[in-house]
């Protein structure tokens, strides 16, 4: 199996985050949207990144991705899991995953997340077992409950 690692996000990375968020959303905000504004996207981006702590995605010791994870109480609230278009379906997404929901297994709590309707992600979530629950004008609210 390749070698994917994580490590907590230093404010160098926000250049590099920002890039990769602009590459895996762009055809989704294109297709769920019809139009890109890449000051709307730089603000949206900025707003996501400094509300929350994030960390970097590598594989095989390059630079592909960020995710964002809340252990809450009641929940694990997957808030970004973003991997550039040129490392997606590689099973690094899949990884990932598989690691939130061993840890709420372990916990005995469910996964949330929330995704553009137009996102294909929707489908690998499908795949390892999130359900809609909900639905907003622009994104499909999803959770992973164990059994």
């Amino acid at each position: 199996m390749k070698k994917i690692t994580k490590r907590p996000a230093e404010a160098t990375d926000m250049e590099f985050a920002r890039s990769v968020h602009h590459r895996a959303y762009r055809d989704v905000v294109l297709k769920q949207y019809g139009t890109w504004n890449e000051k709307a996207q730089n603000d949206f981006f900025a707003d996501v990144w400094y509300a929350a702590t994030h960390q970097i995605v590598i594989y095989e010791n390059v630079l592909c991705g960020y995710i964002c994870v809340e252990y809450r109480d009641e929940d694990i609230h997957i808030r970004e899991l973003v991997i550039d278009p040129e490392f997606q379906s590689k099973g690094i997404g899949t990884f990932l995953l598989r690691e939130v929901i061993d840890d709420a297994e372990a916990r005995q709590v469910p996964v949330r997340l929330g995704t553009q309707q137009a996102n294909r992600a929707i489908n690998l979530y499908r795949k390892l077992g999130f359900r809609e629950f909900d639905r907003t004008e622009t994104h499909v609210l999803m959770e992973w409950k164990s059994g």
